[in-house]
């Protein structure tokens, strides 16, 4: 190691786009989480359940997701078109094992790579907004970004 290096230590992320048009446009973007029900009625010997509570994105804030802290599912689905058993048409994202940044969030290199502070992220089209990092995350300061363009929205 030579004097004044930095970033011996890093990583490279991938980022990739997925189109939601499943059957049109009219899709909703779901999480479902599991959620523990405590028994209180004395009506079993149990003393607690697990159940679903799935929750659709409204903002782009809601489609925010680090993988990893919770047991769930992401699902992109058509709620105004049905399979032949009833169920929303759709399709699940199943993820990798997550990584997360490691930087704070206040360090430079951070800052531009904000992108990286959630694993899904789910905005509108916008052909402006293409590069996750900006048009070159190495030349970036931040104001080019995915996580900019999402306040926008919100």
């Amino acid at each position: 190691m030579s004097a004044n290096s930095i970033g011996i230590y890093h990583d490279h992320l991938y980022i990739y786009y997925l189109d939601l048009d499943i059957d049109g446009t009219n899709n909703s973007f779901e999480k479902t989480s599991l959620k523990t029900v405590r028994i209180t009625d004395g009506s079993s010997k149990r003393k607690s359940y697990w159940t679903t509570e799935t929750q659709t994105g409204k903002t782009e804030s809601d489609a925010k997701i680090t993988i990893g802290l919770a047991p769930g599912e992401l699902a992109i689905v058509n709620p105004n078109k049905k399979t032949a058993v009833g169920n929303d048409v759709g399709y699940r994202l199943i993820p990798a094992i997550p990584s997360h940044p490691l930087l704070t969030e206040d360090d430079y290199p951070q800052i531009r790579g904000a992108f990286t502070d959630y694993n899904v992220w789910v905005t509108p089209y916008n052909r402006t907004e293409k590069w996750a990092g900006g048009l070159y995350v190495d030349h970036s300061h931040g104001e080019d970004t995915l996580a900019v363009w999402t306040k926008k929205y919100d």
